[in-house]
Protein backbone atom coordinates (compact mmCIF):
# COMPACT_ATOMS: atom_id res chain seq x y z
CA UNK A 1 0.00 0.00 0.00
CA UNK A 2 2.69 2.56 0.85
CA UNK A 3 4.08 1.27 -2.39
CA UNK A 4 0.85 2.72 -4.61
CA UNK A 5 0.84 5.65 -2.94
CA UNK A 6 4.55 6.18 -3.25
CA UNK A 7 3.58 5.71 -7.07
CA UNK A 8 0.97 7.65 -7.01
CA UNK A 9 2.93 11.11 -5.45
CA UNK A 10 5.79 10.81 -7.97
CA UNK A 11 2.93 10.38 -11.08
CA UNK A 12 1.58 14.23 -9.18
CA UNK A 13 4.82 15.52 -8.86
CA UNK A 14 6.15 14.54 -12.20
CA UNK A 15 2.30 16.26 -14.08
CA UNK A 16 2.76 19.43 -11.85
CA UNK A 17 6.66 19.74 -13.17
CA UNK A 18 5.25 19.35 -16.59
CA UNK A 19 2.50 21.76 -16.74
CA UNK A 20 4.70 24.32 -14.78
CA UNK A 21 7.19 23.67 -17.81
CA UNK A 22 5.33 23.85 -20.78
CA UNK A 23 4.43 27.25 -22.04
CA UNK A 24 0.48 28.11 -21.99
CA UNK A 25 -0.25 25.04 -19.22
CA UNK A 26 0.89 27.11 -15.89
CA UNK A 27 -1.54 29.26 -14.10
CA UNK A 28 -0.39 32.99 -15.16
CA UNK A 29 0.26 35.59 -12.36
CA UNK A 30 -1.66 39.17 -13.05
CA UNK A 31 -0.11 40.88 -15.88
CA UNK A 32 1.50 44.17 -14.57
CA UNK A 33 0.23 47.49 -15.93
CA UNK A 34 1.75 50.70 -16.11
CA UNK A 35 -0.35 53.94 -15.93
CA UNK A 36 0.08 57.65 -16.73
CA UNK A 37 -1.22 59.97 -14.52
CA UNK A 38 -1.23 63.30 -16.01
CA UNK A 39 -2.44 66.81 -14.48
CA UNK A 40 -1.27 70.18 -15.24
CA UNK A 41 -0.13 71.60 -11.91
CA UNK A 42 3.36 72.36 -11.17
CA UNK A 43 5.83 69.19 -9.46
CA UNK A 44 5.66 69.92 -5.59
CA UNK A 45 2.21 71.55 -5.63
CA UNK A 46 -0.62 70.32 -3.36
CA UNK A 47 -1.96 68.32 -6.33
CA UNK A 48 1.35 66.54 -7.52
CA UNK A 49 2.08 65.10 -4.28
CA UNK A 50 -1.48 63.80 -3.60
CA UNK A 51 -1.27 62.33 -7.04
CA UNK A 52 2.10 60.74 -5.73
CA UNK A 53 0.68 59.65 -2.59
CA UNK A 54 -2.54 58.08 -4.49
CA UNK A 55 -0.09 56.25 -6.90
CA UNK A 56 2.09 54.87 -3.68
CA UNK A 57 -0.74 52.97 -2.39
CA UNK A 58 -2.13 51.30 -5.31
CA UNK A 59 1.43 50.09 -5.99
CA UNK A 60 2.00 48.97 -2.82
CA UNK A 61 -2.19 47.37 -2.36
CA UNK A 62 -1.85 45.70 -5.61
CA UNK A 63 1.97 44.29 -4.68
CA UNK A 64 2.87 46.61 -7.93
CA UNK A 65 1.04 45.05 -10.11
CA UNK A 66 -0.74 48.37 -10.95
CA UNK A 67 2.30 51.11 -11.36
CA UNK A 68 1.37 54.10 -12.17
CA UNK A 69 3.70 57.31 -12.87
CA UNK A 70 2.60 60.70 -11.91
CA UNK A 71 3.33 63.50 -14.71
CA UNK A 72 2.30 67.09 -13.59
CA UNK A 73 2.70 70.34 -14.97
CA UNK A 74 1.17 69.76 -18.27
CA UNK A 75 4.08 67.38 -19.59
CA UNK A 76 1.48 65.14 -21.30
CA UNK A 77 -0.84 67.93 -22.84
CA UNK A 78 -2.98 70.25 -21.46
CA UNK A 79 -6.06 69.92 -19.88
CA UNK A 80 -8.11 69.41 -23.17
CA UNK A 81 -5.86 67.18 -24.89
CA UNK A 82 -5.64 64.75 -21.40
CA UNK A 83 -9.41 64.39 -21.51
CA UNK A 84 -9.74 63.10 -25.04
CA UNK A 85 -6.46 61.04 -24.61
CA UNK A 86 -7.92 59.07 -21.88
CA UNK A 87 -11.66 59.09 -23.78
CA UNK A 88 -9.49 57.32 -26.82
CA UNK A 89 -7.38 54.91 -24.28
CA UNK A 90 -4.05 56.81 -25.39
CA UNK A 91 -3.72 57.73 -21.86
CA UNK A 92 -4.25 55.81 -18.92
CA UNK A 93 -5.45 58.29 -16.32
CA UNK A 94 -5.68 62.03 -15.41
CA UNK A 95 -7.02 64.90 -13.12
CA UNK A 96 -8.04 67.65 -15.03
CA UNK A 97 -10.55 69.96 -15.64
CA UNK A 98 -14.08 68.14 -17.41
CA UNK A 99 -14.28 68.81 -20.76
CA UNK A 100 -17.73 68.97 -22.06
CA UNK A 101 -16.25 68.80 -25.56
CA UNK A 102 -17.83 65.32 -26.53
CA UNK A 103 -21.15 65.40 -24.22
CA UNK A 104 -22.20 69.26 -23.35
CA UNK A 105 -24.34 67.97 -20.73
CA UNK A 106 -20.83 67.80 -18.61
CA UNK A 107 -21.12 71.58 -18.34
CA UNK A 108 -22.83 71.20 -15.02
CA UNK A 109 -19.88 69.33 -14.16
CA UNK A 110 -17.45 72.34 -14.50
CA UNK A 111 -18.98 75.46 -14.45
CA UNK A 112 -22.98 76.01 -13.38
CA UNK A 113 -22.67 79.38 -11.51
CA UNK A 114 -23.99 79.35 -7.85
CA UNK A 115 -25.12 76.10 -7.61
CA UNK A 116 -23.70 76.31 -4.27
CA UNK A 117 -22.37 79.35 -2.18
CA UNK A 118 -20.27 77.72 0.42
CA UNK A 119 -17.37 75.08 0.74
CA UNK A 120 -19.92 72.35 2.67
CA UNK A 121 -23.20 72.59 0.21
CA UNK A 122 -20.27 71.92 -2.63
CA UNK A 123 -18.85 69.13 -0.91
CA UNK A 124 -21.84 67.30 -0.56
CA UNK A 125 -22.82 67.59 -4.12
CA UNK A 126 -19.56 66.31 -5.36
CA UNK A 127 -18.52 63.77 -3.60
CA UNK A 128 -19.79 60.17 -4.57
CA UNK A 129 -23.36 60.18 -3.77
CA UNK A 130 -24.22 63.57 -4.57
CA UNK A 131 -26.22 65.31 -7.23
CA UNK A 132 -23.63 66.05 -9.23
CA UNK A 133 -21.72 63.29 -9.07
CA UNK A 134 -24.09 61.01 -9.60
CA UNK A 135 -25.80 62.99 -13.09
CA UNK A 136 -22.38 63.21 -14.60
CA UNK A 137 -21.50 59.52 -14.02
CA UNK A 138 -23.36 58.48 -16.67
CA UNK A 139 -21.88 60.71 -18.78
CA UNK A 140 -18.43 60.24 -18.28
CA UNK A 141 -18.97 56.30 -19.16
CA UNK A 142 -20.71 57.65 -22.62
CA UNK A 143 -17.67 59.58 -23.88
CA UNK A 144 -15.37 56.63 -22.91
CA UNK A 145 -14.47 57.72 -19.10
CA UNK A 146 -14.74 56.20 -15.50
CA UNK A 147 -14.96 59.24 -13.02
CA UNK A 148 -13.56 58.20 -9.76
CA UNK A 149 -14.39 61.35 -8.28
CA UNK A 150 -13.81 65.43 -8.60
CA UNK A 151 -10.94 66.97 -6.69
CA UNK A 152 -11.43 69.93 -5.58
CA UNK A 153 -9.22 73.13 -6.44
CA UNK A 154 -11.30 76.14 -4.19
CA UNK A 155 -13.48 78.39 -4.10
CA UNK A 156 -13.60 81.40 -7.00
CA UNK A 157 -13.05 84.76 -6.65
CA UNK A 158 -11.86 87.64 -8.69
CA UNK A 159 -8.69 90.22 -8.32
CA UNK A 160 -9.24 93.55 -9.80
CA UNK A 161 -6.96 96.83 -10.29
CA UNK A 162 -9.32 98.64 -7.89
CA UNK A 163 -12.52 98.09 -5.58
CA UNK A 164 -15.40 98.48 -7.66
CA UNK A 165 -18.62 100.28 -6.58
CA UNK A 166 -21.31 98.26 -4.47
CA UNK A 167 -18.79 94.88 -4.95
CA UNK A 168 -21.91 93.24 -2.94
CA UNK A 169 -24.77 94.48 -4.88
CA UNK A 170 -25.02 93.00 -8.34
CA UNK A 171 -27.40 95.45 -9.26
CA UNK A 172 -24.74 98.75 -9.39
CA UNK A 173 -23.03 98.97 -12.79
CA UNK A 174 -19.12 98.37 -12.02
CA UNK A 175 -18.22 100.17 -14.88
CA UNK A 176 -15.38 97.66 -14.91
CA UNK A 177 -14.08 95.28 -17.58
CA UNK A 178 -12.92 91.43 -16.51
CA UNK A 179 -11.63 88.44 -18.00
CA UNK A 180 -13.69 85.79 -17.82
CA UNK A 181 -13.01 82.13 -19.43
CA UNK A 182 -14.25 81.74 -23.03
CA UNK A 183 -17.52 80.06 -21.54
CA UNK A 184 -20.82 81.52 -22.56
CA UNK A 185 -21.95 81.10 -19.16
CA UNK A 186 -19.17 82.50 -17.44
CA UNK A 187 -19.93 85.78 -19.57
CA UNK A 188 -23.66 85.87 -18.69
CA UNK A 189 -22.59 85.39 -14.98
CA UNK A 190 -20.34 88.30 -15.03
CA UNK A 191 -22.80 90.31 -16.93
CA UNK A 192 -25.29 89.61 -14.07
CA UNK A 193 -22.87 90.85 -11.35
CA UNK A 194 -22.42 94.46 -13.48
CA UNK A 195 -18.92 93.68 -15.03
CA UNK A 196 -17.88 94.36 -18.79
CA UNK A 197 -16.98 90.54 -19.37
CA UNK A 198 -14.45 89.51 -21.79
CA UNK A 199 -13.38 85.98 -22.72
CA UNK A 200 -9.58 86.17 -22.78
CA UNK A 201 -7.44 82.11 -22.50
CA UNK A 202 -5.71 82.13 -18.91
CA UNK A 203 -2.40 82.28 -20.81
CA UNK A 204 -3.14 85.51 -21.96
CA UNK A 205 -4.84 87.20 -19.09
CA UNK A 206 -2.12 88.69 -16.74
CA UNK A 207 -0.62 90.67 -20.12
CA UNK A 208 -4.38 91.68 -20.84
CA UNK A 209 -4.50 93.36 -17.25
CA UNK A 210 -1.13 94.45 -17.67
CA UNK A 211 -1.87 96.11 -20.58
CA UNK A 212 -5.04 97.45 -20.01
CA UNK A 213 -6.93 95.74 -22.14
CA UNK A 214 -8.90 94.74 -18.84
CA UNK A 215 -9.66 95.50 -15.79
CA UNK A 216 -9.13 92.32 -13.44
CA UNK A 217 -9.67 88.44 -13.76
CA UNK A 218 -11.83 85.55 -12.95
CA UNK A 219 -11.47 81.92 -13.05
CA UNK A 220 -10.04 80.15 -9.99
CA UNK A 221 -9.68 80.51 -6.32
CA UNK A 222 -7.45 82.34 -4.17
CA UNK A 223 -4.12 80.83 -4.97
CA UNK A 224 -5.04 81.89 -8.60
CA UNK A 225 -5.22 85.29 -7.74
CA UNK A 226 -1.89 85.19 -6.02
CA UNK A 227 -0.17 85.00 -9.15
CA UNK A 228 -1.82 88.69 -9.96
CA UNK A 229 -0.58 90.23 -7.23
CA UNK A 230 2.04 92.96 -9.16
CA UNK A 231 -0.78 94.19 -10.85
CA UNK A 232 -4.36 94.33 -9.22
CA UNK A 233 -5.78 95.74 -6.02
CA UNK A 234 -8.07 93.91 -4.52
CA UNK A 235 -9.57 90.31 -4.17
CA UNK A 236 -13.24 89.79 -3.90
CA UNK A 237 -14.47 86.33 -3.06
CA UNK A 238 -17.72 85.95 -5.10
CA UNK A 239 -18.07 82.30 -4.75
CA UNK A 240 -19.79 81.55 -7.50
CA UNK A 241 -18.31 78.48 -8.17
CA UNK A 242 -16.27 75.83 -6.62
CA UNK A 243 -13.64 74.85 -8.97
CA UNK A 244 -13.16 70.95 -9.02
CA UNK A 245 -11.42 69.00 -11.67
CA UNK A 246 -12.58 65.40 -12.63
CA UNK A 247 -10.19 62.35 -11.60
CA UNK A 248 -10.60 59.88 -14.61
CA UNK A 249 -9.41 56.52 -16.18
CA UNK A 250 -10.21 54.97 -19.66
CA UNK A 251 -13.52 52.85 -19.40
CA UNK A 252 -12.04 49.87 -21.11
CA UNK A 253 -8.85 49.56 -19.03
CA UNK A 254 -11.29 50.20 -15.77
CA UNK A 255 -14.06 47.96 -16.64
CA UNK A 256 -11.08 45.24 -17.05
CA UNK A 257 -10.20 45.50 -13.82
CA UNK A 258 -10.94 42.70 -11.18
CA UNK A 259 -13.46 43.91 -8.67
CA UNK A 260 -10.20 43.95 -6.14
CA UNK A 261 -8.56 46.03 -8.11
CA UNK A 262 -11.63 48.52 -8.85
CA UNK A 263 -11.60 48.80 -5.05
CA UNK A 264 -8.02 49.57 -4.49
CA UNK A 265 -7.89 52.37 -7.14
CA UNK A 266 -11.40 53.77 -5.71
CA UNK A 267 -10.32 53.69 -2.54
CA UNK A 268 -6.80 55.54 -2.95
CA UNK A 269 -8.33 58.23 -4.76
CA UNK A 270 -11.37 58.67 -2.74
CA UNK A 271 -8.81 59.29 -0.02
CA UNK A 272 -6.65 61.92 -1.68
CA UNK A 273 -10.01 63.70 -2.94
CA UNK A 274 -11.47 63.80 0.62
CA UNK A 275 -8.05 64.66 2.27
CA UNK A 276 -8.53 67.86 -0.75
CA UNK A 277 -11.60 69.05 0.63
CA UNK A 278 -10.29 68.90 4.21
CA UNK A 279 -7.75 71.36 2.81
CA UNK A 280 -9.34 73.77 0.72
CA UNK A 281 -10.28 76.61 3.05
CA UNK A 282 -6.96 76.54 5.03
CA UNK A 283 -5.54 77.02 1.76
CA UNK A 284 -7.84 79.42 0.30
CA UNK A 285 -7.55 81.32 3.63
CA UNK A 286 -3.56 81.27 2.82
CA UNK A 287 -3.36 82.88 0.07
CA UNK A 288 -6.73 85.21 0.86
CA UNK A 289 -3.93 86.26 3.67
CA UNK A 290 -0.76 86.55 1.37
CA UNK A 291 -3.28 88.87 -0.95
CA UNK A 292 -3.83 91.20 2.06
CA UNK A 293 -0.20 91.07 3.27
CA UNK A 294 1.43 92.12 -0.02
CA UNK A 295 -1.28 94.95 0.38
CA UNK A 296 -4.62 93.95 -1.59
CA UNK A 297 -7.87 94.60 0.01
CA UNK A 298 -9.48 91.66 0.70
CA UNK A 299 -13.71 91.69 0.20
CA UNK A 300 -16.02 88.80 1.65
CA UNK A 301 -19.41 88.90 0.78
CA UNK A 302 -21.93 88.48 3.54
CA UNK A 303 -24.22 85.40 3.61
CA UNK A 304 -26.78 87.71 2.33
CA UNK A 305 -25.04 89.81 -0.12
CA UNK A 306 -24.23 86.08 -1.79
CA UNK A 307 -27.74 85.14 -0.83
CA UNK A 308 -28.86 87.98 -3.69
CA UNK A 309 -26.03 87.60 -6.10
CA UNK A 310 -26.87 83.75 -6.26
CA UNK A 311 -30.83 84.70 -6.95
CA UNK A 312 -29.81 87.14 -9.49
CA UNK A 313 -26.96 85.34 -11.30
CA UNK A 314 -29.35 81.98 -11.19
CA UNK A 315 -32.37 83.46 -13.02
CA UNK A 316 -29.83 85.06 -15.63
CA UNK A 317 -27.66 81.95 -16.21
CA UNK A 318 -29.55 78.73 -15.52
CA UNK A 319 -32.10 79.09 -18.35
CA UNK A 320 -29.45 79.33 -20.41
CA UNK A 321 -28.04 76.37 -19.11
CA UNK A 322 -31.00 74.24 -19.74
CA UNK A 323 -30.55 74.87 -23.22
CA UNK A 324 -27.30 72.86 -22.80
CA UNK A 325 -27.83 70.32 -21.07
CA UNK A 326 -31.59 69.94 -21.44
CA UNK A 327 -34.84 70.49 -19.17
CA UNK A 328 -34.88 67.08 -17.62
CA UNK A 329 -31.36 67.92 -15.94
CA UNK A 330 -32.09 71.02 -15.04
CA UNK A 331 -35.29 70.05 -13.31
CA UNK A 332 -32.96 67.36 -11.07
CA UNK A 333 -30.97 69.73 -9.99
CA UNK A 334 -33.54 72.66 -9.31
CA UNK A 335 -35.44 70.07 -7.54
CA UNK A 336 -32.62 68.13 -5.70
CA UNK A 337 -31.66 71.97 -4.09
CA UNK A 338 -34.43 73.54 -3.10
CA UNK A 339 -34.43 76.11 -5.86
CA UNK A 340 -37.47 77.49 -7.24
CA UNK A 341 -37.43 78.89 -11.17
Amino acid sequence: MFRKWQFILGISLVVVLIVALVPGCAPSAPAKQEWRLAQVHPVGSDHDLRMIAFADEVREKTDGRIDITVYSGGTLGDWVENNEMVMRGALEMACVPTSPDYDPRLNIAYYLPYVVTSYEDARKIYTPGGLIYELTAPMFEGVGSHNLGFLPIGMSGCTLRDVPPSPGDPNVPKNMKIRVMPLKMCEICWEALGYIPTAIPYAEAYTAIATGIVDGEMGGPPFQGYQFRDIQGCWIQYNEYVEQWCWIVNKDLWDGLSAADQEIVSEAANSQIMGRWDYITEEDEKYRKEMADFGLEVIILTDEELGVIADKVRKETWPIMEGVVGKAIMDEIYAALGIAR
